[in-house]
């Protein structure tokens, strides 16, 4: 293969196996065997803690701005550092080359999560109430889509934790049951339950919302 074609992941892997005094480059299995990336993982090489972050930042990412929505203490990046330091550290915990990408959501709910808590433990510092913050600028959204979007993440914030996350995971990033399940570490059925109460309080609290109501009443999800 020409050089030029290379991934930049390729040429780090080759750089990475390269012997101290030179000679010659020898290709790693990057991309291809996950069982090898795994092994590697749980061997701590620094290449293969590169390609698990080519492979599922932006599924992390995605996953924490579901959860985490418009609250104005998240750093997202912040986030999905902190979270693959966390699957750095348990990656041996992962006995299923297979199971990577569940692994890997369920580290990115639960590292949303202690955010969040981890804001709730520290709210005692703030010294203005939210409406006092101004918002970001909206880019290229409609403003009624992203006040509706703000008034639904505002009412999320009120469920409890768990009812958030399983609500976020389900009807926002639009996992499976079983999916969502297992990024949470509970039983199918225990989802079920945390869904099913997170569905009955947010329609009732966006019934009485003047913008969320409009877009209770013209959808098609919620209607009897």
């Amino acid at each position: 293969m020409p050089e030029g074609s290379r991934s930049p992941m390729q040429h780090a892997a080759s750089r990475a196996s390269a012997a101290p005094g030179g000679g010659q480059l020898v290709a790693l299995p990057v991309e291809r065997d996950d069982a090898e990336l795994l092994r590697r993982l749980q061997r701590g090489d620094p290449w293969a803690k590169a390609v698990l972050f080519e492979r599922y930042g932006a599924l992390v990412e995605r996953i924490a701005r579901r959860i985490l929505g418009t609250e104005r203490h998240t750093t997202f990046a912040d986030v999905v550092h902190d979270a693959f330091v966390s699957a750095y550290a348990t990656v041996h915990q992962v006995s299923d080359a297979a199971a990577l990408t569940s692994w890997m959501r369920s580290v990115a709910v639960h590292t949303s999560c202690k955010s969040i808590r981890q804001h709730k433990a520290r709210s005692w510092l703030r010294f203005f109430s939210p409406e006092d913050i101004p918002e970001p600028p909206a880019r290229g959204a409609d403003a009624e889509l992203r006040e509706a979007h703000d008034r639904t993440y505002r009412l999320l914030e009120s469920l409890p934790l768990e009812e958030r996350v399983a609500f976020a995971l389900r009807y926002i990033e639009g996992m499976e049951l079983t999916e969502a399940a297992a990024a949470c570490d509970v039983s199918l059925a225990t989802i079920k339950r945390r869904i099913a109460r997170a569905e009955a309080r947010f329609v009732s609290a966006a019934q009485r919302d003047p913008v969320l109501a409009t877009w209770i009443e013209e959808g098609t999800r919620w209607n009897p």
